[in-house]
């Protein structure tokens, strides 16, 4: 079973579970001492700083997994970009399950909003071009797919979901390719081919001298490197629109629109998913 956010269901209950037993939230010793086990709570989640929001939807799932009792209302809807002060949901029932959960409700939504936040703010600055903004797999580990859904929340598209997913030549199999073939760049390209004729291919290169060479040996995509925004223009112009150009490499909320002017088809950012600022979000007790 899947959520309609596609993330499956029995994934989404496995990190709950763990992120409740990491904070153990059914041993609150402060809630247990100083709350009566029948006292009843009301929790109002507030925005605190402008920003996308996403993992909203997951609320009702992560209160009642550690509690059937604990009833959530949302009040905003996912991937809504919403001001500081905003009411996104109330949550009622026992009050120590409400503060035992809180933490971890809190966590997953400020993150995935600040993911979703920061690809909305790069879609931003590049929305005059027909640039894509991608991710990439430099995320944290076992928030993989919660991540990348938060970044199509934000606007933005995901590149590959894991490494059976695409081909994708980068740097190291080239080096490795160069010990047996004088041309490794082609040489991966043809052997990725024979194996996976029907499969979208795309190819890492460093320098603009190797982009006619990746173009003529049948590469479908190719990754421009750390290259500088000259160089990439250069790309662009060399190409003609003959296969798909994503740069990638430092990118940053500053600089990515002089990339996207180049005409560059796609910007990749690994800062997305590794280096999202958690969106400022509370809970607060009425």
């Amino acid at each position: 079973m899947e959520l309609s956010t596609g993330i499956a269901l029995h994934e989404l209950e496995e990190l709950i579970r763990r992120a409740f037993d990491e904070d153990s939230a059914y041993a609150d010793a402060t809630s247990i001492a100083c709350i009566s086990e029948g006292e009843v709570g009301l929790g109002r989640v507030v925005l605190k700083q402008n920003g996308c929001i996403a993992g909203l939807v997951f609320l009702p799932w992560i209160f009642e997994l550690l509690d059937p009792r604990l009833k959530t209302h949302l009040y905003v809807r996912e991937g809504t970009y919403s001001e500081k002060g905003t009411v996104l949901a109330r949550i009622e029932g026992p009050a120590r399950s409400l503060l035992a959960a809180e933490r971890v409700a809190l966590n997953f939504l400020q993150h995935l909003s600040g993911v979703a936040t920061l690809t909305a703010k790069c879609l931003e600055q590049v929305k005059a071009t027909k640039c894509k903004i991608l991710d990439t797999r430099k995320t944290l580990l076992g928030l993989r797919s919660l991540q990348k859904y938060a970044v199509r929340v934000g606007g933005g598209t995901n590149h590959r979901l894991h490494l059976g997913d695409q081909i994708l030549i980068k740097n190291n199999h080239l080096a490795l390719a160069a010990r047996s073939h004088a041309s490794p760049l082609s040489a991966c390209l043809k052997l990725a081919k024979q194996k996976h004729p029907f499969g979208r291919i795309e190819v890492e290169i460093g320098s603009t001298s190797e982009l006619e060479t990746a173009i003529e040996a049948g590469a479908d995509a190719i990754l421009l490197d750390n290259m500088s925004v000259e160089e990439i223009a250069h790309c662009v112009r060399v190409n003609q629109n003959r296969v798909f150009l994503e740069a990638s490499g430092g990118m940053t909320l500053e600089t990515i629109k002089k990339y996207a002017e180049t005409g560059v088809d796609a910007i990749s950012i690994g800062a997305l998913t590794h280096s999202a600022p958690a969106l400022d979000i509370s809970l607060r007790i009425e």
